[in-house]
């Protein structure tokens, strides 16, 4: 099994990598347009749930049916970014708000929900038309399969959520679906691998 670092590395030598990653960065930092970034993640873990290749995807404008495939990008990746970041953010800045520890409480929900995010990718877990009573079951399963790889994702969610903090002091807080993409894009990888 590769490392991190191993799949970080193979990520970066993609063809397309250059030229997705900035797509999905500048896409990244507009509110709301960034669920077209978060959805480009759902399609890749998809992809790569139906191949052993780890290839990045084209962004969805450059195929047919443009209508279609932009709403379900859109949808796919908003459904995602509340269900498995928003969510455990807010639970955690909840829990830990009430000791005065609302940026510990961040933390500790960004570095739960990325991998839990990157599973649920894989995992086809994320579906349209979205199952408002499925969310418990989808929750369960991601978390259930997230606490038993506990030991492999370590690392890879400490460097995420180190990732985050550094690039805090550089971005707004508002602009932070950029950094959160660019993680996401290594996680995704590497849970692929995993699983």
């Amino acid at each position: 099994m590769k490392s991190f670092e191993e799949i970080c590395c193979d990520v970066v030598k993609q063809p397309k990598f250059t030229k997705n990653a900035t797509i999905g960065f500048m896409l990244g930092l507009i509110p709301i347009i960034n669920f077209f970034a978060f959805g480009y993640l759902v399609g890749m873990g998809k992809k790569s749930a139906t191949n052993e290749g780890l290839g990045l995807p084209d962004w969805p404008w450059t195929k047919g049916n443009l209508k279609n495939v932009l709403i379900e990008n859109f949808s796919l990746g908003a459904i995602a970014f509340f269900e498995f970041i928003l969510i455990p953010c807010l639970l955690c800045f909840a829990i830990f708000g009430l000791a005065g520890l609302e940026t510990f409480g961040i933390c500790i929900g960004l570095f739960i929900s990325a991998p839990a995010f990157a599973y649920a990718t894989v995992s086809d877990t994320l579906k349209i038309p979205w199952n408002a009573f499925a969310m418990l079951t989808d929750f369960t399963k991601v978390y259930k399969w997230v606490i038993a790889h506990y030991k492999k994702l370590l690392i890879p969610s400490a460097l995420f959520l180190c990732f985050q903090v550094v690039i805090s002091f550089a971005i707004p807080h508002a602009l932070m679906g950029a950094p959160i993409f660019l993680g996401l894009l290594f996680m995704v990888s590497y849970v692929k691998q995993i699983t």
